[in-house]
């Protein structure tokens, strides 16, 4: 049995693979406005509480931040986590359980983990988009993942459109922020922003969106120039709202993209496993790198 973790800012879910049929155990906050918060022992606490019901062979953990993949260690992560810079995840598992481990980005994993469903067994091309707090981003070339030097290889959250980052101008923070600022309201979120514009015909809610859309076609258009993929998947809280944003998507991306050939050989999906996708992906790690 293999224990998978997904830890974010907020939550760390876990499940479990047996000959890959997974199991959907916890989520755990992940605890950082505790003032002895520290990762390692979180996640301790977390392999514990599972050895109490099940007989562990190894952990696959897709986490946030820039990820060291080789060494299981955070490369480098900014203060959503406090004091995950330099976390040596892998070599803790081992020294004090003795299981072997990896450990990978997270928008890395839910990429591997949508690419795990059967409608994409030969793709070897492909991109994933997540538009959430900020903008993330993974690359799927020639069968590979691609890391780059430093293993920040699809962070596309620092691109740089019309003088600002991307995550300032094509996340869901930003939304809600344009929003606001239009909108005498404080306490809105991305789902009520959606509810105005579908069911109600809030025009500001509209405009915002569709200007939202309109940046992320960016990052799409200049992604698909770059790297020519099969598949650009879009995940994302955000992207739940398939039916609403689909077409919308679609039509900007046919009117910006001007090279029909590649065009036509280009699809635009939305990912299908939520927040289970981060899982399936560290598996699918796991499972290729320890036999």
């Amino acid at each position: 049995m293999i224990l998978t973790l997904d830890i974010g800012g907020t939550n760390i879910k876990t499940g479990i693979f047996e000959n890959s049929t997974f199991t959907q155990l916890n989520s755990y906050e992940t605890g950082i406005k505790d003032s002895s918060f520290n990762m390692l022992d979180r996640i301790s606490f977390i392999i514990d509480e599972t050895l109490k019901s099940y007989e562990i062979n190894g952990v696959a953990i897709s986490t946030a931040g820039i990820v060291d993949s080789i060494n299981g260690k955070i490369a480098y992560a900014n203060e959503n986590i406090p004091n995950y810079k330099g976390t040596e995840i892998s070599k803790y598992i081992m020294r004090k359980y003795n299981l072997p481990s990896i450990v990978e980005n997270d928008v890395n994993c839910a990429l591997l983990g949508e690419l795990t469903q059967a409608k994409y067994r030969d793709v070897q091309n492909a991109l994933m988009f997540t538009i959430g707090t900020g903008v993330g981003g993974a690359l799927y070339v020639n069968g590979k993942l691609l890391f780059g030097h430093s293993f920040s290889g699809g962070e596309v959250g620092y691109s740089i459109f019309n003088g600002q980052n991307i995550e300032k101008i094509a996340s869901t923070t930003s939304l809600v922020n344009n929003v606001k600022l239009r909108i005498n309201i404080e306490e809105i979120d991305g789902k009520w922003i959606f509810d105005q514009a579908i069911n109600h015909k809030n025009q500001i809610c509209v405009e915002e969106i569709d200007k939202l859309v309109k940046n992320i076609v960016n990052l799409v258009v200049n992604s698909v120039s770059l790297l020519n993929p099969e598949y650009v998947i879009l995940g994302g809280g955000i992207m739940e709202q398939k039916e609403y944003l689909q077409p919308i998507i679609q039509k900007k991306f046919d009117k910006m993209y001007t090279n029909n050939f590649v065009k036509k050989s280009t699809k635009i999906v939305f990912a299908e496993l939520g927040n289970t996708a981060g899982m399936f992906g560290a598996y699918e790690v796991y499972r290729n790198k320890i036999k």
